[in-house]
């Protein structure tokens, strides 16, 4: 069900709030131009929430670091202090800083929830309740939660910092939580918390939460986190309301935003090429997944838009094992570590083909850009710019038509380790996520693959990950598997890669990956992946 313009069946004159015997709720999210003026930013906020209530959102979020992005305007959120006997700042403005009482009354004034992300100040000197390890000054990044009276209910710093070097991790690892009127329960976190056990995988298993929301300023890097792609994996894979508004700043790659629910897939969704604030609205089942109403579905633009859009390389890629695809049918498998996966595919380049394509494996460590490192266990088709390594999950600098390939066949077996629960925590050890990207850098829709999910004698999970659609073409295909337990390890050094003959057919090319299959568990696992090829 699609409606070719945002969502206009929403728009009423009168405000209609969503209540706990409602099937479903109304969710903004907004991408937003990063500007360095905080007053017009508060001012382009102030209108966004008018925007959202008028078309009926029950609660409306604003991306990470949009608002306040200077030091010297940091925000004091004392929740265990003066936030606890006065806790609506638009009713207590001598009490609070400027721009937290404008939007309070915001909030109060249009009755909608509000989320918003702040850099928060905190001075250990005057600190009641709170986690002080010295008597020093503080700033944190951080998530404030407002009520639909205005009311501050919830505040989460941030866990995992991408550099910020002047902002300290949340003193204490406290995940983000608050319940609505209208029957939803949400978490809540920020950005690069996104890649981490605590607190993405944390906060809907140990909460048992199914509606989540995530401000970001994400820095898009291909082939697996471009950031839609992820979002939408994330949603799937978890099964849950994902609620992503994102920054903008297509200079340094940011951008993407949208409204998930589950398997169901983006019931709005938006990478956009050019410097752009946009308020999303939809309505979204209380249920993942179980979408009975009209929504939007996914903004196109046209590709050649994305041409001013940086985008990141995966800087992992050196580490894989992998293999050139050459056009036509293939199949073979490739492994890793502990990660095996056979690969079936059929190939189809034309005249106008620029692109090249590889398969790969990574199963090790990787790092983020030099900020922290995480066990990966991935399988992946990924398009090049030539025929090595070193070219893919690169862009030509101009989109040309029909520069990509398409398939005739594509599917990938993956053998994966099995989650493992950690009691303690309450949480999997382990989280795989679909992936794909098409030239719009958006995922495929939920209608044009399939995945399947098996277990092999309990100790192997087999991930059936197929392409349904033959007429699309892809920048990458694949499963982003996370492995926690490996997190803060050494990244893995470069493999030296051996190049397979050309496939055939009828034969299976393991590329330097024959000597690593030395346990009973391994081989059991390879056997049965070349047996389905």
């Amino acid at each position: 069900m699609r409606l070719l313009i945002i969502f206009t069946g929403l728009l009423h004159i009168s405000i209609q709030k969503s209540t706990p015997e409602d099937s479903s709720y109304v969710a903004a999210v907004v991408e937003f131009e990063v500007f360095a003026n905080t007053d017009t930013n508060v001012q382009n906020y102030v209108q966004l929430i008018k925007d959202a209530a008028a078309q009926n959102a029950d609660i409306i979020v604003f991306p990470e670091m949009t608002l306040n992005r200077r030091q010297s305007q940091s925000i004091s959120v004392p929740i265990y202090g003066l936030l606890k006997e006065y806790p609506i700042p638009a009713i207590n403005p001598d009490l609070y800083n400027d721009i937290l009482v404008t939007l309070s009354s915001a909030a109060r004034e249009n009755a909608i929830y509000v989320v918003i992300n702040i850099q928060e100040v905190m001075n250990c000197e005057d600190a009641p309740g709170e986690e002080c390890p010295e008597k020093k000054t503080y700033y944190f990044n951080t998530n404030v939660v407002l009520n639909r009276e205005g009311a501050v209910i919830d505040r989460y710093r941030k866990i995992n910092l991408f550099g910020e070097y002047t902002r300290t991790p949340a003193l204490k690892p406290d995940l983000g939580d608050f319940t609505t009127d209208f029957g939803v329960r949400f978490g809540h976190f920020i950005c690069f918390d996104l890649m981490f056990q605590i607190p993405a995988i944390q906060t809907p298993q140990k909460l048992n939460i199914t509606n989540i929301i995530f401000p970001t300023m994400w820095f898009s890097e291909m082939p697996y986190l471009t950031a839609v792609e992820i979002q939408q994996g994330y949603a799937a894979q978890m099964n849950v309301n994902f609620l992503a508004a994102g920054a903008n700043n297509v200079r340094v790659g940011s951008t993407g935003s949208g409204i998930y629910s589950g398997k169901a897939g983006a019931l709005i969704s938006l990478m956009a090429g050019a410097p752009t604030t946009r308020l999303m609205v939809s309505r979204v089942p209380k249920v993942p997944g179980q979408v009975t109403e009209s929504y939007p579905g996914p903004i196109y633009d046209d590709p050649s838009t994305h041409d001013n859009l940086f985008l990141k390389s995966d800087p992992s890629l050196s580490a894989h094992t992998s293999q050139l695809l050459v056009p036509g049918y293939q199949s073979f498998v490739l492994s890793s570590g502990e990660t095996i996966c056979n690969f079936r595919v059929n190939l189809t380049q034309t005249n106008d083909t620029l692109y090249k394509y590889r398969a790969g494996v990574l199963g090790g460590v990787r790092t983020f850009d030099g900020v922290a490192s995480g066990g990966s266990m991935s399988c992946c088709i990924f398009a090049c710019t030539g025929d090595t390594i070193d070219t893919c999950a690169k862009r030509f600098d101009k989109y040309t038509p029909n520069s990509l390939a398409t398939f005739e066949e594509l599917s990938i077996f993956a053998f994966l380790t099995p989650p493992k629960r950690n009691e303690e925590l309450q949480v999997d050890n382990i989280a795989y996520f679909p992936v794909s990207l098409q030239p719009t850098l958006l995922p495929l829709e939920v209608n044009d693959y399939s995945l399947e999910i098996t277990s092999l004698f309990g100790v192997v999970d087999i991930y059936n990950y197929t392409l349904l659609r033959k007429d699309i073409a892809l920048y990458s295909f694949g499963i982003f598997g996370r492995a926690f337990e490996k997190d803060d390890q050494e990244p893995s050094p470069p493999w030296v890669e051996e190049e397979a003959a050309t496939p055939s057919p009828d034969d299976d090319a393991v590329p330097g990956s024959a000597t690593t299959l030395h346990t009973v568990y391994l081989l059991v696992v390879f056997i049965f992946a070349v047996a389905i090829v």
